[in-house]
């Protein structure tokens, strides 16, 4: 039997084959629905009773040559940067990419997958994807070059401010200095004023 007509009885088998779910999953919360092997010696579907669950059993499973490829056929390989893409052939495999893998990293594998022809198991349509990813970016990026304009502005803002505000204080201080001199050159005046009439006294006198 060829891989296509395998691939046909694998997919019969799907349509038929019951989900299999823990024992007690929808009694105990805390048990969880992944298929676990009943060991309780008691245990009803253990001893496949009428009524309850079917458990695991031989017949379900998909034929060894197919066992694990894609609905295409395709065998998945596991890809975390372009220099893997390299070992990838487009007519026997199908690329997987983690989730653990960096958006910008992600964004040109599948760049360069959709140049060599490679299907991808995480995107239904890969290329939507990467226009997505890209207008992220670009919103990002205008975002970023927004924040920078209003912080070089703020800035500025400031600079201006610090500069109005040092120009203030030294003309504060040249006026402050120039009432001092006045004040002084009063004084020598009274003093040269006093003497005079010092002099006009000592003159009237002799």
């Amino acid at each position: 039997m060829d891989a296509k007509e395998l691939l046909k009885k694998r997919k019969l088998l799907k349509k038929r084959k019951p989900e299999f779910v823990r024992s007690d999953a929808h009694k105990k919360k805390k048990v969880g629905w992944k298929w676990r092997k009943p060991k309780g010696s008691d245990n009803k579907m253990r001893v496949s009773k009428k009524g309850f669950r079917r458990s695991v059993r031989p017949g379900w499973g998909s034929p060894s040559v197919v066992k694990g490829t894609s609905p295409e056929g395709l065998l998945p390989v596991v890809v975390n940067n372009t220099k893997e893409l390299a070992l990838v052939d487009a007519s026997k495999n199908i690329i997987v990419i983690p989730s653990s893998v960096g958006k910008k990293k992600k964004m040109e594998i599948v760049e360069q997958a959709i140049g060599k022809n490679l299907q991808i198991s995480n995107f239904k349509d890969p290329k939507k994807f990467l226009e997505d990813l890209k207008a992220e970016f670009d919103k990002k990026k205008k975002e970023k070059e927004a924040k920078k304009q209003e912080r070089d502005k703020k800035k500025e803002k400031a600079e201006k401010e610090a500069e109005k505000k040092k120009a203030k204080e030294e003309k504060e201080k040249k006026e402050g200095k120039k009432e001092d001199d006045d004040e002084d050159m009063t004084e020598e005046e009274k003093k040269l004023e006093e003497k005079k009439d010092q002099d006009k006294l000592l003159i009237s006198t002799q």
